[in-house]
């Protein structure tokens, strides 16, 4: 069912559930627009998502790697432990605040800054917010919030992150220099779609400066999570799985030994980092379920949808689910191999979503996540300690990571 809706039925179910409130500007995000719009805004957003365009991202990823080494050395001075949550988050937020936003920040080193801070208060978010309890338990307080412009996120954070991305285009704009990032690709998109449709009588429209913004910002949401759980739990398994760990090493070692060896290319040969980071977000995807809207009544193999049903895939259930995975528990980065690629159900693994409507930033979060594990290897290896919690706990909702404790020692020489 699953593999009809969101593949083969694409166009009788293309949209995610509406957020209920008005939460200007994220409801003009590529995650929240619905039918036409978001066809044009997926067409508009795909090329800055490209192979070539990652390509182009690999010494800001690199320059964030840089960080992240001496922050890990920094901590593995200071104690026994690490907290992956904590330090991953740092990586993973200076990685999105380059890359969107135009900013080279620590944020690991400067606590304070501005970004940062706004940056926390948005991921405190959770669902015993004060927002988020209103809107959820009573949903027909919706128009009234709306009238209210009270939305998921308080009116200063958005202000803030939309002043940042304001002021950095406006930047751009007046001067002659470029900077390669997914702003830069953003805005040169918006500048190009926006010239063709001058010169011709296309009804294709490009991203306005809030769309912009609000894509910059959701992207940020959607990233920071997912990236950092992915860092997290793919430690955590190589930690708990010393031979894979070691095999891992071989790799780096064989393909990229050093800082600038690191690119998009040679981590594209990378067989074993690949099959096992795919692995890794098997067993624990970032997204525990995906929705589709029901706007009208179908039957799908057989099955009845009245109008209105909410159509939720349990991402976990399926991950682990015998049927669709042999030993689904084990973990077996060798399911990925090439050679084994023909037994995955097409539908099978979905901690990117599946179909037209699947995450667009699929090849960002794992060359973040690659780029960051490989820096580490050339220099480190994982360790459980007394203070790793085997098998690791959930946070309060989903499947974000409470925190993982792990110990980093050098590597032999």
């Amino acid at each position: 069912m699953a593999q009809e809706i969101m593949i083969r039925r694409f166009s009788v179910f293309p949209n995610r559930i509406p957020m209920g409130v008005k939460d200007r500007p994220l409801n003009d995000a590529i995650f929240n627009v619905r039918d036409d719009r978001w066809r044009e805004v997926r067409s508009t957003l795909s090329p800055a998502f490209s192979g070539s365009k990652m390509k182009q991202m690999t010494h800001i990823i690199n320059e964030c790697c840089d960080q992240l080494l001496e922050h890990f050395e920094q901590l593995r001075k200071e104690g026994p432990s690490i907290q992956c949550k904590d330090i991953y988050g740092s990586y993973t937020m200076d990685v999105i605040a380059s890359t969107f936003f135009g900013l080279k920040i620590d944020s690991h080193k400067n606590p304070n800054d501005p970004f940062v801070k706004h940056a926390k208060a948005v991921f405190d978010l959770s669902v015993f917010n004060p927002r988020v309890l209103l809107i959820v338990l009573f949903p027909w307080l919706c128009p009234l919030l709306d009238r209210l412009n009270i939305g998921f996120t308080a009116g200063y954070i958005k202000d803030f992150f939309q002043r940042v991305v304001r002021e950095t285009i406006s930047s751009r704009e007046s001067s002659s220099t470029k900077r390669m990032d997914m702003l830069q690709l953003m805005m040169d998109a918006h500048n190009l779609e926006s010239e063709e449709r001058e010169e011709s009588s296309s009804k294709k429209k490009a991203l306005t400066t809030e769309e912009i913004m609000a894509n910059s910002l959701i992207f940020f949401l959607a990233g920071y999570e997912t990236t950092n759980i992915g860092l997290c739990y793919t430690s955590y398994l190589l930690a708990t799985n010393p031979e894979a760990q070691t095999r891992l090493i071989e790799e780096v070692d064989k393909f990229a030994p050093t800082r600038n060896d690191v690119t998009y290319d040679t981590v594209k040969e990378m067989e074993y980092l690949d099959a096992l980071v795919r692995e890794s977000l098997r067993l624990f995807p970032p997204v525990a379920i995906i929705q589709r809207d029901n706007e009208k009544t179908n039957i799908i193999n057989g099955i009845e949808i009245p109008e209105g049903v909410t159509i939720i895939f349990p991402v976990y259930a399926m991950h682990h689910d015998p049927d669709i995975w042999e030993d689904p528990e084990q973990f077996r980065p060798e399911r990925f191999f090439k050679e084994n690629r023909d037994k995955i159900h097409p539908i099978g693994w979905l901690p990117f979503g599946a179909g037209p409507r699947s995450c667009i930033g699929l090849r960002l979060a794992l060359m973040e996540i690659k780029f960051g594990l490989i820096r580490l290897l050339q220099k480190y290896r994982f360790i459980t300690c007394a203070d790793t919690e085997i098998p690791p706990v959930f946070g309060n909702s989903g499947m974000g990571i409470r925190g993982t404790k792990l110990q980093i020692t050098p590597r032999e020489p």
